[in-house]
């Protein structure tokens, strides 16, 4: 071991090699290594980088403190030409009197029967019959199945709900967005109430009448 230990030199780069085998430190010869630092050698703490390598590599360059970009990714110049991707706007409809409710008796794409009726029976719309049809029949001012212009009191759209289900052939009230209370027969309607012929509803400060077409003595599944 003491012999080998002789053979053995130390280039100035700090490489170990075999002089018998080699007249020169080959690693240094080949010029693809740097030289060997000792982390423990009084000028290592003290060793710099060169400045024109600190860019090399695939890495981007890091942003100065100054430069603006503390609270986000700094991008070279290289790919400031780059567009960002369009978001695409997506717009909703309010108008829920286009969706049409299911019903299996009826043929594709046309409308569901009319199983009963709401009439204004003061207001502003005084004499007005609204249909009702199979399913959810949203009320409101402006938008829904059905309409009530010109009453302020009442909400644009959703104020409440008329529902028919053939399963069971019932009609049912139920109070959506309204604002000001929904009343049937005087009482007010906290959720939901079943639906009789010649009930007295009042949406807003507009009373309708219930009048039902389809229901016990008569269904569209029957004709």
């Amino acid at each position: 071991m003491a012999e080998i230990q002789k053979k053995i030199k130390i280039c100035p780069n700090g490489h170990p090699y075999d002089p018998s085998r080699f007249e020169s430190c080959p690693i240094c010869s080949n010029g693809g290594f740097a030289p060997t630092l000792d982390p423990f050698a009084p000028d290592s703490m003290s060793a710099t980088v060169d400045p024109g390598q600190q860019n090399m590599g695939s890495f981007a360059q890091t942003a100065p403190p100054d430069s603006g970009y503390q609270n986000q990714h700094y991008m070279p110049e290289s790919y400031s030409q780059f567009t960002p991707t369009a978001v695409p706007e997506v717009r909703y409809s309010g108008r829920m009197q286009e969706t049409q409710s299911v019903d299996p008796s009826t043929p594709a794409g046309t409308s569901s029967p009319v199983v009963g009726w709401l009439v204004a029976l003061d207001g502003p719309c005084r004499g007005t019959d609204y249909r009702i049809r199979v399913g959810y029949n949203y009320v409101g001012r402006t938008n829904g199945d059905i309409c009530i212009h010109g009453d302020a009191t009442i909400s644009a759209e959703r104020d409440c709900s008329v529902t028919y289900v053939p399963q069971t052939r019932g009609f049912y009230i139920a109070h959506e967005l309204g604002k000001n209370p929904l009343l049937l027969n005087g009482k007010p309607v906290i959720r939901e109430a079943e639906l009789k012929t010649y009930d007295r509803i009042t949406v807003g400060s507009t009373s309708l009448i219930f009048v039902a077409l389809s229901g016990e003595q008569f269904d569209w599944s029957e004709s």
